[in-house]
């Protein structure tokens, strides 16, 4: 018999029943998940269907995943690449890989055991895990009869240790929450089914079956030729269906951005403000107000959706909008912090655009202290916080895009009213269910990414305007 290992699969999956861990492990996404938009990268990913079943029950939510993954299996990532034809799927060791990038989730769906360096792997996982990320494992319980068989089969009739090949959800549970003080545990639930052992009697399908779950302990080659006395498992196996249970845990990465000073910041906004390189180190603000300063190029962009006129800024915060739109328009920005403004003015004499800008402390959320602007404008811009409680790490945010500080829906509606033929633009959280912006008014939803990354939302509400649409725009620092 020669094995691979998607037909020893495929026999194996044959003998369960019962259904499977897909609506627990989207139970735990949606209850825990930070953001709409899912940069997603799966361990193990063989080919693809077990991923896919996910990927669809949170896409059929609203949710936008990306995804990414790898295996070893040549002919399992040729599946998946067709299953995810936009996806970055490699054929690789997931420990060789060079990630770049930040992901919200990595998963490991059964895979977690074929890996000799557990700690290794986790670590590594970890380091590119975005704040506020999540790390789960689909993994059995020492209460599946699977989980026994293996003991016994491999264990103690053969010689292997019951190391971290034989990882139970137990063992993975403890170790993690021992290891890694960094990763908080979010989730914690079960799924039982059953496996038909009446099937096992198909000698093709029982030694395909003790593949599968050998986990690591063999190599392919080795099994192919390995004896198997029938006799010993089949009076092993005394029940006609065995139980499965797996586990799914998850665990959730602090909201809190590593190395968060002023040295960290400045390093962002040389990126963020390349034409102002020499005088942008010497701006002013705290570090909150500093990190989430609009790109240059940004600002440009929306500066230039009006002709030069007068516009209104919205939560101005240190003023890092407001000096850019001050080349172009005289600007009225409004914050209700007394010292953020006082940095924003700070920030419009260094880059020379103070005589353009007229700061002044309003309660955006407070339709009085909006009455007393009392002057006509040809644009708003707004970039509320996008926090819903203020005191929360800056990374923690609402999936509603309306819960922010001040509400954005109570916001628009405040501004409709005062100017009800101005165009309004608000930024928007790349992290939010964009779509639910419609529900204010017709209005353009247009992704925005900077050097090929996406950054944001922008969402332009015009009294013209009859139907919603989307838009991509792609802004470049580099030449």
């Amino acid at each position: 018999m020669t094995f691979s290992y998607l037909s020893s699969l495929k026999n194996f999956k044959r003998s369960l029943t019962g259904g499977s861990e897909i609506d627990v492990i989207v139970e735990g996404i949606t209850k825990n998940i930070s953001t709409h938009r899912i940069r997603w990268f799966d361990v193990g990913i063989g080919d693809g269907v077990f991923l896919k079943k996910i990927i669809s029950a949170l896409e059929s939510k609203g949710f936008i995943v990306e995804v990414s993954g790898t295996d070893i299996d040549i002919e399992s990532v040729r599946k998946a690449i067709n299953l995810f034809p936009g996806g970055k799927i490699f054929n690789e060791d997931f420990l060789k890989l060079n990630l770049k990038e930040k992901y919200d989730v990595f998963s490991f769906n059964q895979s977690i055991y074929y890996f000799k360096d557990v700690q290794k792997v986790i670590k590594k996982a970890f380091k590119n895990l975005a704040e506020g990320g999540l790390i789960y494992f689909v993994s059995w319980s020492q209460k599946d009869d699977l989980y026994k068989l293996n003991k016994y089969f491999f264990e103690k009739n053969y010689g292997f240790l019951n190391d971290k090949a034989l990882l139970s959800s137990e063992f993975l549970k403890n170790f993690v929450l021992k290891n890694f003080k960094n990763l908080n545990l979010v989730f914690d639930n079960n799924f039982k089914g059953t496996v038909n052992f009446n099937l096992w009697k198909d000698p093709s399908i029982l030694k395909s079956s003790l593949y599968i779950i050998s986990r690591s302990h063999l190599e392919k080659d080795y099994f192919e030729n390995f004896k198997i006395n029938h006799k010993d498992i089949l009076s092993k196996i005394k029940l006609k269906k065995g139980v499965r249970v797996n586990n799914v845990l998850i665990f959730k990465k602090p909201y809190d951005i590593p190395d968060f000073t002023r040295k960290k910041i400045n390093s962002i906004l040389v990126k963020k403000f390349p034409s102002y390189k020499k005088i942008i180190k010497k701006t002013r603000g705290d570090l909150e107000a500093l990190f989430m300063a609009s790109w240059e190029k940004e600002t440009e962009y929306l500066s230039e959706y009006v002709a030069p006129g007068k516009v209104l800024e919205i939560c101005c915060a240190a003023g890092f909008k407001s000096v850019i739109l001050g080349k172009r328009h005289r600007v009225v920005a409004v914050d209700i912090n007394d010292k953020r403004l006082n940095s924003a003015r700070y920030n419009a004499k260094l880059f020379n655009v103070d005589k353009n800008i007229l700061f002044k402390k309003i309660d955006a959320e407070n339709f009085e202290e909006l009455k007393t602007l009392d002057d006509d404008f040809d644009a708003i811009y707004v970039d509320a916080d996008w926090r819903e409680n203020l005191s929360d790490p800056i990374k923690k945010q609402n999936l509603d895009p309306f819960k922010t500080t001040p509400r954005t829906d109570k916001l628009y509606f405040n501004l409709r009213k005062l100017y009800p033929k101005t165009p309004i633009i608000f930024k928007v959280s790349p992290f939010v269910n964009v779509k639910k912006m419609e529900e204010l008014d017709p209005c353009i939803i247009e992704e925005l990414y900077i050097d090929g990354k996406f950054l944001s939302y922008n969402v332009y509400y015009d009294p013209y305007l009859k139907k919603s649409r989307w838009q991509k725009i792609f802004l470049f620092n580099k030449k």
